[in-house]
Order: C-alpha cells, then sequence, then structure tokens
C-alpha cells in the first residue's frame, strides 16, 4: 500500500482531534497547584486537635480553608445549616428573624415581579457598612453573537435590610 501527502495529513489531523480531548480531561482533573492540602493540626485552648483524614483543610494563596464543622464542634457550638436560606448558624440561632442574602434577593423579586423580564439577573452583590445587602438587578445585552460584544444594563440597585426584609433604591 503506497502512503501519500493526503494520508499522512488526515493521520496527523484526526490524531490531534483525538488526543486533545485527553489532554483536556487531565487538566481538570487536577487542583489548581497552589492548592495544597496538608494535615493540619489545629490547637483549641492548648489542646491539639486534628480531623478526620476524609475532612482535612487546605492551603489556597497562603490561606487555610478550614472544615467549619469540625471548628465549631471543637469549641463546643452546634452548627445547623438550613439548605433553604443558604444560611449556616453557629452556636445560637437569631432570637428574631433574619432574612439571608438568598431570601434577599427572593424578596427583590417579589417586589419588582410585574417590572422584570426573565432575562433580568437579581443577584447578591455585597453588605454595606451597615450590614445591609446589597442587590443588584440588571440584563445583560449581546450586541454581537460572533464577537461576543454585550453590555450590561443596570434595572437597579437595592438594598434589603436583613432584620426588616425592608428594600429600598441604593441610589435614592
Amino acid at each position: 500500500m503506497k502512503w501519500d501527502f493526503k494520508s499522512l495529513l488526515g493521520g496527523i489531523v484526526i490524531g490531534s482531534v483525538l488526543f486533545s480531548g485527553i489532554a483536556a480531561a487531565a487538566s481538570s482533573n487536577y487542583p489548581d497547584p497552589e492548592t495544597k492540602q496538608t494535615p493540619f493540626t489545629y490547637y483549641f485552648e492548648g489542646v491539639p486537635k486534628s480531623p478526620a483524614s476524609d475532612v482535612q483543610g487546605i492551603m489556597y494563596k497562603n490561606t487555610v480553608y478550614v472544615p467549619i464543622r469540625f471548628v465549631a464542634e471543637n469549641l463546643n457550638k452546634p452548627v445547623i445549616y438550613d439548605a433553604r436560606s443558604r444560611s449556616i448558624y453557629i452556636g445560637k440561632l437569631p432570637t428574631s428573624k433574619m432574612y439571608s442574602k438568598m431570601e434577599a434577593i427572593e424578596l427583590v423579586k417579589a417586589k419588582f415581579a410585574g417590572n422584570l423580564s426573565p432575562s433580568h439577573v437579581v443577584e447578591y452583590s455585597h453588605d454595606d457598612e451597615k450590614g445591609h445587602y446589597v442587590i443588584h438587578v440588571y440584563q445583560t445585552y449581546v450586541n454581537n453573537f460572533q464577537s461576543g460584544d454585550s453590555y450590561t444594563s443596570t434595572y437597579g440597585w437595592f438594598v434589603v435590610n436583613p432584620n426588616t426584609g425592608d428594600i429600598r433604591s441604593l441610589l435614592q
């Protein structure tokens, strides 16, 4: 059988396509090189404690991230996770109703439901200096799908009081 240039080129192209997927899959299975899972020893009131091997802390960009349940339980504090509000309580529960960030987003959506289209995005941005939640409502418009040129149109910025649920515009 005689091999020609077209056959060689076709084999290179097919091989490249097949093996490029392997490289992409392999790179997604490894953690960020800056992340180090290390068996740390933690000290509580001078007593050394270590979590189970499957819940070790990690070092990322010079910051140690520790499993919160391990810390709370070693401080003799209960930990409660509320999946609905995506809130974690350590120690005592609040005595009065506190709105979570997710509940604040839902309050803003409900208040402006008649004015918002399905393409509006309502998301938590940050806490202000008083501890109130700042919520951003906006839409993203794409000018050119080929180039990806787009812009954001802000409907409004709103502040939600986590104690009362009151909503006010940030821009007024």
